[in-house]
């Protein structure tokens, strides 16, 4: 079975840091070399508000088991850098990257 090329890669607790680590390995995946922090920022940025407009798009599907309290302030939220982001915004990470 061949090696696993994976390696430990730090990233800022600054709120974005889920949306921080996605990017910074769909950045890497398609060829681009490791970004500089303010790159990962940035794409942390477009990828959080990608995010949040994918629940909008799917509100009827997944505000009864995704979201727990009112839509449009979660929503509100998922949009602001410093909000941690958890396993709903994982799987709509998933849709975006499709």
């Amino acid at each position: 079975m061949p090696k696993c090329q994976c390696k430990t890669i730090r990233t800022l607790g600054d709120g974005r840091c889920l949306s921080r680590s996605v990017a910074h390995v769909v950045h890497v995946r398609e060829g681009n070399p490791s970004p500089s922090e303010s790159l990962q920022e940035e794409l942390a940025d477009r990828l959080r508000a990608r995010v949040a407009k994918e629940f909008v798009k799917r509100k009827a599907e997944t505000v009864e088991w995704f979201l727990e309290g009112d839509f449009e302030k979660d929503v509100g939220k998922m949009r602001e850098h410093d909000t941690w982001g958890g396993e709903p915004e994982l799987i709509m990470c998933s849709h975006v990257l499709l």
